[in-house]
C-alpha cells in the first residue's frame, strides 16, 4: 500500500483529524499529508501513505487552486469569519469591474502579511499561541506568487474568486488585503481547495466513504502514476543494484527533449516505481535522489 489517497476534507475537521481517522481504519508504516487546510476550509487534501511519504518534498511546492468567498465590510483578528470582529463597515455595492481591477493588483509576486493566528513559528512557538496569550507581535510578511486570480461571482456583500497560487499563500490574508485596498475591509467567508499540483477534485474521495482498508486500496493512487508530465525510464533488473549505491542510471537513446534537473521516474520492467531522480542530459544519466519501494529493490 504505497502512494496517495486524495481526501475531500469536510468543514469542521482539521487536516490531522483526517490522518487520525485513517489510522483507525488500518495501520501504516508512514502517513502524512501535503498542504494544511484550515479547520473551516474544505476540498482536496493529498494524503501520502507509506512509500508515498518519500515523494512529498517533490510534490508540496506545486501550484494550488482555491475557490474563495470574501465578505465585504467585516475585519476580524484571524482574517476569516471565525475570528473576533474588530471592525464593521456599511458597504455600498461595487461595480464588478472595480472588483476585477483591484483583484488583478494581486497578480504576480506579492509581499503578504502572515496572520497572527497561524501556525507560523517564532522562537519555536506558533504565532496563534502567542496571540492567544495577548503577546504583542510585530507584523510579519512573506513573498508568495499569485499566478492567476479572477472574479467568479458577486452577490453583495459576498465576492467569490478563483485563485491559482504558490505554496504558502494565505488566502485569508488575501481577503484582508483586498478589503483594505477597497477601503471597506473584508474577511474570508469560505474556502475550498480545487487542485494541488496534479491532484484534483476528480481524484478525491469523501471522508465518510472511507470505512475499510479496501476503500483505501480502491482509491489509492500508486507512486508510479504520479509526475504524469515528467520523464521516466525503465531499467532492467541488473541495473537495480545501481540504485542501492546511488549511482547514476544511464539514459538510453536521444536526450534532445530532456531538461537539466528534470524530475524523472525510475521504473522496473514490471512498472513499479523504484526511485525518483534528476536528469543530467549532458552525461545522459539520471542521478538518484530518493529510493521508493526500497524493500522491492
Amino acid at each position: 500500500m504505497n502512494g496517495f489517497i486524495i481526501v475531500d476534507k469536510p468543514q469542521g475537521m482539521t487536516s490531522y483529524d483526517v490522518i487520525r481517522r485513517l489510522k483507525k481504519i488500518t495501520k501504516f508504516r508512514k502517513i502524512g499529508y501535503i498542504g494544511t487546510l484550515d479547520k473551516n476550509a474544505t476540498g482536496i487534501l493529498p494524503v501520502a501513505i507509506n512509500e508515498g511519504v518519500k515523494l512529498v518534498p517533490y510534490l508540496e511546492d506545486a501550484q494550488k487552486v482555491y475557490l474563495a468567498k470574501f465578505i465585504l465590510g467585516i475585519v476580524t483578528d484571524t482574517y476569516d469569519i471565525q475570528g473576533t470582529i474588530i471592525r464593521k463597515t456599511e458597504v455600498p455595492e461595487f461595480e464588478k469591474h472595480v472588483l476585477e481591477e483591484n483583484l488583478l493588483k494581486f497578480k504576480g509576486k506579492i509581499r503578504q502579511r502572515i496572520p497572527i493566528f497561524s501556525s507560523k513559528k517564532v522562537g519555536r512557538k506558533p504565532l496563534y499561541k502567542l496571540a492567544r496569550k495577548g503577546v504583542d507581535i510585530e507584523p510579519m510578511f512573506k513573498e508568495v506568487e499569485i499566478y492567476d486570480i479572477k472574479l467568479m461571482n458577486y452577490t453583495h456583500p459576498i465576492v467569490e474568486i478563483e485563485v491559482v497560487c504558490s505554496k504558502g499563500t494565505y488566502v485569508r490574508s488575501l481577503a484582508y488585503e483586498f478589503g483594505e485596498l477597497l477601503g471597506c475591509g473584508a474577511a474570508l467567508y469560505a474556502l475550498k481547495r480545487l487542485r494541488h499540483g496534479e491532484f484534483d477534485e476528480e481524484m478525491a474521495v469523501k471522508v465518510e466513504d472511507i470505512k475499510t482498508r479496501e476503500d483505501i486500496l480502491k482509491n489509492l493512487i500508486p507512486c508510479e502514476k504520479l509526475f504524469r508530465e515528467g520523464k521516466e525510464i525503465v531499467i532492467e533488473k541488473p541495473l537495480e543494484r545501481f540504485l542501492r549505491h546511488g549511482m547514476p542510471i544511464p539514459i538510453f537513446g536521444s536526450v534532445r527533449d530532456w531538461k537539466v534537473g528534470e524530475l524523472t521516474k525510475i521504473l522496473s520492467k514490471e512498472g513499479t516505481m523504484l526511485a525518483i531522480g534528476i536528469a543530467d542530459p549532458s552525461s545522459k544519466t539520471v542521478r538518484v535522489k530518493r529510493l521508493i519501494n526500497v524493500r522491492e529493490v
